[in-house]
C-alpha cells in the first residue's frame, strides 16, 4: 500500500487502491458506526480529497456493501471444512457469529441485503455445500441455509442493538429482566428457579442450543422425518 499521513495531510506514495479506501471504511464503522463512513471523512484519513474515492465506488451505498463484504471474506478465509458436516455448520455459524459481533453494528445497517460480492458468495457455497453434505436435497439444503441465515442475522441484530446501548443503560435493562423473571415467579409458583436460572444462562450456551436445533431439523429432513414444514 502507499504511504499515507492519515487525517494529517497530502497522501504521499502509490496510487490509491480500492482495498485501501475499504480498510479505511471499516476502521470508521467499527468505531463510529456506519453513519460516520462519508467520503470527507474517507479522504481526511487517507489524506485525499473526498472526489479521488469516486474512482473507486458511485456512492456510499456502494462503498458500505464492499466494506460488508469483507466481513464473508473473512469468514469464508479461516472457514476450514472437515468430514463431519455437523462440525462444519457449528464452526460455519460460530466464525459467522465471531466475525459479526466485532462489525455488528454493520450487519445490522447491512440487514437483509446481499453484498454482491466474492465473500457473502463464498460462504454461501460453503454452508449449501455442508448441507448438501448432510443429504438434503438442492431445495431442502437452501430452505435450511435460508433459516440458518435468517437466525444468525437476528442474532447479531441483537447483538448490535445492544452495542449501542451505553454501561447505565445496560445496567437498567439487566435490572428491569431480572424483575420481570422474578415477578413472573412470584405470579407462578412453578417458575421459582427462573429467575435464578436465567442469571446463569450465558450467551454462549443459547448460541450453541440454536445451531444444535437447527443440525436437529436437517438430520430429520435428511432422514424422511422433517420437523418443518418446507420442501420434501
Amino acid at each position: 500500500m502507499g504511504e499515507t499521513e492519515t487525517g494529517r495531510g497530502r497522501r504521499r506514495g502509490g496510487a490509491l487502491t480500492r482495498e485501501e479506501i475499504i480498510e479505511a471504511a471499516v476502521e470508521i464503522s467499527t468505531a463510529e458506526g456506519p453513519a460516520g463512513v462519508s467520503f470527507r471523512a474517507l479522504g481526511g484519513r487517507l489524506g485525499v480529497a473526498a472526489t479521488a474515492l469516486y474512482r473507486h465506488f458511485r456512492d456510499k451505498d456502494e462503498l458500505m456493501l464492499a466494506l460488508a463484504d469483507q466481513i464473508f471474506v473473512e469468514i469464508a478465509e479461516r472457514f476450514t471444512p472437515s468430514d463431519d458436516w455437523a462440525a462444519d455448520l457449528h464452526q460455519l455459524a460460530r466464525l459467522g457469529r465471531e466475525v459479526g459481533r466485532r462489525h455488528a453494528v454493520t450487519l445490522a445497517w447491512l440487514g437483509y441485503r446481499n453484498t454482491g460480492g466474492p465473500g457473502d458468495q463464498a460462504v454461501a457455497l460453503a454452508s449449501l455445500r455442508v448441507l448438501l453434505d448432510a443429504g438434503l436435497t438442492q431445495e431442502q439444503a437452501l430452505f435450511h441455509y435460508q433459516l440458518l441465515t435468517d437466525t444468525l442475522m437476528g442474532l447479531l441484530t441483537v447483538d448490535a442493538m445492544r452495542e449501542s446501548l451505553d454501561a447505565d443503560t445496560r445496567r437498567k435493562d439487566d435490572a428491569a429482566l431480572a424483575a420481570l423473571y422474578a415477578n413472573m415467579a412470584r405470579e407462578e409458583p412453578r417458575l421459582s428457579h427462573v429467575p435464578a436460572l436465567a442469571v446463569t444462562t450465558d450467551d454462549d450456551t443459547l448460541f450453541a442450543a440454536q445451531i444444535d436445533l437447527h443440525i436437529h431439523a436437517i438430520h430429520a429432513t435428511a432422514s424422511g422425518r422433517p420437523v418443518l414444514h418446507g420442501p420434501a
